[in-house]
C-alpha cells in the first residue's frame, strides 16, 4: 500500500473518521508491506499483508458468484482464460482486450492522472491499464485496485509486480469504499456490477466519491433480447448475478445522484459514462 495515500483513507463504517497507521512492520520505497492501520474513531484495525490493506475481515460469501470469486483456481484462471474471450463471446463482435482496455482509459480521461480506483478489479486488468495510461502521460497520482476477493487480489498483486507498476491493492466492500467524500478523479468498473449484490448502495458509493468533475466509466451487463440469452441470465442469476433492463440500469444511476454523460451498447454489454 502507497504510504502517500493515507491522508484519504477512511473507516469504512465511519467514513468521517481517518485511518491512521497503528503499526509498520515492512516498508519499501514508501510501499507498506505489513503492518495495521486504525480507524481515528472506533479504533478498528485493518492489516496489511503483502501489501494489500484489508478493511473487510471476516466475511461470507452471499451468493455461488462470490463463493467462485474467493476460489484461488478461478483467480489463477480468470484473466488466462474467460477474460480475453468474454466480450467478443457477449457482443457478438471481435471486441479483444486491447479495444476494450482503450475504451475505458479513454473514456476515463486517465491520461490526466489524480486518483484512479478500479471496483470489483478482479485481477486489475482496468487498474494496470490505467496505471500504465497515467505514467505515459506522465501524470501525477494513484490508482488502485479494490476488490472481495482475496484470491483476485493476489493475482492481481502477482501481475502488478510481474510488470513493474505502482498499484495499490485493497481489500474492501463496494458498498463501503475507504475512501474520503470528493477525493476521487475516476472510477471505474467492468462486469462487477451483475454479481455486487446491493446496486444502489454501490452506485451511491461512486457518488460520495467522486469529487466535482471526476469521472465513472462502467462496462456492464444488461437483460438479454433473445430467448436463449435470457434462459442463460435466469440460469446465472440462480447463483447470484442480476440483469437489469437497460432503462433499469439507468434508473439506478438516477437514484444514486450520478449524472448519465454518454453510453454504448453492444449486444447485452453496455458502457456507461457517469459523473
Amino acid at each position: 500500500m502507497d504510504f502517500r495515500l493515507l491522508p484519504l483513507l477512511t473507516c469504512p463504517y465511519h467514513p468521517t473518521a481517518t485511518l491512521v497507521v497503528a503499526q509498520i512492520d515492512r516498508m519499501i520505497d514508501g510501499t507498506i508491506i505489513t503492518g495495521r492501520l486504525r480507524c481515528s474513531s472506533c479504533a478498528a484495525e485493518y492489516p496489511i499483508a503483502d501489501g494489500i490493506l484489508d478493511v473487510v475481515g471476516e466475511h461470507h460469501p452471499t451468493s455461488a458468484a462470490q463463493m467462485v470469486n474467493d476460489l484461488p483456481p478461478a483467480a489463477w484462471a480468470y484473466e488466462r482464460t474467460w477474460r480475453p474471450l468474454s466480450l467478443s463471446l457477449l457482443t457478438g463482435e471481435p471486441f479483444p482486450l486491447t479495444r476494450e482496455l482503450r475504451l475505458i482509459t479513454g473514456l476515463a480521461g486517465a491520461e490526466r492522472g489524480g486518483l484512479m480506483i478500479d471496483v470489483g478489479c478482479s485481477n486489475g486488468l482496468y487498474a494496470r491499464a490505467l496505471e500504465r495510461a497515467r505514467r505515459q502521460s506522465n501524470a501525477s497520482g494513484f490508482v488502485v485496485g479494490v476488490d472481495l476477493s482475496m484470491a483476485m487480489l493476489g493475482e492481481a498483486q502477482r501481475r502488478v509486480r510481474r510488470d513493474g507498476l505502482s498499484i495499490t491493492l485493497m481489500r474492501a466492500s463496494a458498498q463501503a469504499l475507504p475512501f474520503a467524500d470528493s477525493t476521487v478523479d475516476v472510477l471505474v468498473m467492468g462486469g462487477t456490477l451483475n454479481e455486487i449484490g446491493d446496486i444502489p448502495a454501490a452506485l451511491a458509493e461512486w457518488r460520495r466519491l467522486l469529487r466535482p468533475g471526476g469521472r465513472g466509466v462502467m462496462m456492464s451487463l444488461v437483460q438479454a433480447t433473445t430467448l436463449p440469452g435470457r434462459m442463460l441470465q435466469q440460469l446465472l442469476a440462480t447463483g447470484g448475478l442480476q440483469f437489469p433492463t437497460l432503462a433499469e440500469l439507468n434508473r439506478y444511476f438516477a437514484a444514486a445522484g450520478l449524472r448519465l454523460r454518454a453510453q454504448w451498447q453492444y449486444g447485452v454489454v453496455v458502457f456507461s459514462v457517469l459523473q
